[in-house]
């Protein structure tokens, strides 16, 4: 019987599968494991390098995430295989490799674990890339400070302190939207640790754990509370709410990501108005954002109103997204001083006696403390404790991950993923019917090379190792 790994570790530990080669039989390529770049509940990251004794074969980096089975119900276990689903749609040939959106190339499965075969990231997540640069920008004492290429970097590069910069970021991040949007995969937990940086600085959206295809949700709290919408909130009672749309809840977070990226702080702690005087003031009055961030230009402003509209059916879709990005000329206003330019907001509620205060030049913190603040860690001084995972793929703090219900998977639909690749892509027009039924969950639960079994475009193939 053949083994999916060639040592004979079989140690849970995630480290004790560095140095060993994981064998894609159809693609007759080996991955030689060489480090442990995350890990958290669910699974971990490796880095790993092809290895094949083909000719011409060329030896590349690829980034593995292990998902253990041991332990997991059948409703976790189809949610695990919803992810694969839903990236593997986005990584076909037939619907369009986008250069925005990290590629799964292979699935392995053995018996414990699934293997997902995905290209390498080499810069890190887009957290990172704002914390360390506005940090930069903090300590140089001047409000800004030019970000330092990687070596070896020949194409473009993140500068959070540039509007063509961060404009271009966007535009890398909506356009990836779109792409998702079009063959109908909602991601619905969009933020910045779930963007990756390139090794030529362009950006990949990743981690497709809690992405759905139903137009409609009623998954509440499913996402990351920084950069949730205000109708995916988790609620607050028991009683009943009407479901919410995932393609407008992504829309929302574009609107906290691009805030992040220029001044590297969030509006908001919550969007909730029992929770967050700030945002309870910003229902009664959206002009409150401009008092927040004066700086911006009216063209900005309009664009974060857009996206940022409370009742998500005013909210603007992904499509008018780009269409106002590409009308900003420019972020910050040209005349704007550096008075204007300053971190301190403070937002009273007309109804509330509390005050939220806006401070980026806090001391002591940490990628957690987002939890505990309104903005961001820029002070650089964070280093992750022995018990944090890795953000790249950020498996551990997202709301409602371990009770979101499996809503589509290829079981429901009884489809393989290269049939939904084939299906035209998403109508826009047509008006959503909020009394559509979920589908019934056979009571078979197929192998993951039963629902891979139709797939002919390559190099996305997935391998049964038994």
């Amino acid at each position: 019987m053949s083994t999916a790994f060639e040592s004979q570790s079989a140690s849970p530990d995630a480290w004790s599968l560095v140095g060993s080669l994981l064998w894609d039989r159809p693609r007759e390529v080996s991955y030689h494991i060489i480090d442990v770049l995350g890990y958290g509940t669910y699974g971990c990251i490796y880095l790993a390098k092809t290895v094949s004794s083909l000719p011409n074969f060329t030896a590349e980096y690829k980034a593995i995430k292990c998902l253990s089975k041991r332990g997991l119900s059948p409703s976790q276990l189809l949610i695990q295989r919803q992810e694969i689903d839903l990236h593997l749609s986005l990584s076909s040939a037939k619907n369009g490799q986008h250069v925005n959106i990290v590629d799964m190339s292979s699935v392995i499965e053995t018996k414990d674990s699934l293997f997902l075969v995905m290209e390498y990231c080499s810069g890190g997540d887009l957290y990172d890339a704002i914390t360390s640069q506005h940090a930069a920008a903090a300590d140089s004492g001047v409000g800004f400070a030019a970000p330092v290429a990687p070596k070896g970097s020949d194409g473009r590069h993140l500068n959070v302190h540039s509007d063509n910069s961060v404009l271009d970021a966007m535009d890398q991040i909506i356009s990836a939207l779109i792409h998702a949007h079009r063959h109908q995969v909602f991601h619905r937990d969009l933020k910045p640790e779930n963007v990756l940086v390139a090794g030529d600085g362009s950006l990949k959206l990743a981690d497709f754990g809690l992405a759905t295809k139903d137009r409609i949700s009623s998954d509440f709290g499913c996402g990351s509370s920084f950069y949730m919408a205000p109708e995916q909130q988790p609620p607050s009672s028991a009683g009943a709410r009407r479901p919410y749309l995932p393609a407008k809840s992504d829309v929302w977070s574009l609107g906290i990501i691009f805030l992040n990226l220029r001044f590297g702080r969030n509006p908001w702690k919550m969007s909730r108005a029992s929770a967050d005087a700030t945002f309870a003031a910003y229902i009664n009055d959206p002009k409150v954002l401009d008092g927040m961030f004066p700086e911006l230009s009216a063209s900005a402003l309009h664009f974060l109103h857009r996206v940022l509209c409370v009742d998500p059916n005013d909210r603007a879709d992904c499509f008018e997204a780009l269409e106002l990005l590409h009308r900003i000329d420019t972020i910050v206003r040209k005349d704007a001083s550096m008075e204007d330019c300053g971190e301190d907001r403070t937002v009273s509620s007309d109804d509330s006696s509390s005050s939220y205060s806006l401070s980026s030049s806090a001391t002591g913190s940490s990628k957690s403390s987002i939890d505990d603040s309104s903005c961001m860690s820029l002070n650089g001084s964070h280093r992750r404790s022995s018990d944090e995972h890795d953000s790249i793929f950020h498996m551990e703090d997202d709301y409602g991950a371990k009770k979101m219900q499996p809503n589509w998977s290829l079981v429901s639909s009884a489809k393989s993923w290269s049939d939904m690749a084939d299906e035209e892509e998403m109508d826009f027009s047509q008006p959503i019917e909020f009394e559509q039924q979920q589908q019934e969950v056979p009571d078979r639960f197929p192998k993951l090379s039963d629902m891979m079994s139709s797939m002919t475009t390559a190099p996305s193939v997935a391998a049964k190792v038994l």
